[in-house]
């Protein structure tokens, strides 16, 4: 990502987030699993990328990360996870009266 993009807002603007059903959990759950779909398609696809590359997909099996590598997976994993749930995360701090853009 780069600084360009990390720099807009995380927020809709105006007061409420748009809702399109009729039960707001319904929106909630919705927003986790396009967050979760876009995702997958972009991991399939770098798969799929380093796969060719490699040209051999039990070189790709075998791989197994040095310490670094596995702190940086661990890294990337916690920032999705955070970006996953960002719409709960939102709605228990606005609960708790915590600023979530901050």
């Amino acid at each position: 990502m780069t600084e360009e993009n990390s720099a807009r807002p995380r927020k809709a603007a105006g007061p409420d987030r748009p809702a399109y059903f009729t039960h707001t959990d319904l929106d909630r759950v919705m927003g986790i699993l396009l967050a979760l779909i876009s995702e997958v398609a972009s991991i399939r696809d770098r798969i799929d990328t380093h796969e060719r590359l490699a040209g051999n997909g039990a070189a790709v099996e075998a791989y197994v990360p040095d310490d670094q590598a596995a702190a940086e997976r661990e890294a990337r994993r916690s920032t999705y996870i955070r970006r996953l749930f960002r719409v709960i995360t939102e709605d228990v701090e606005a609960l708790k009266g915590d600023d979530p853009s901050a």
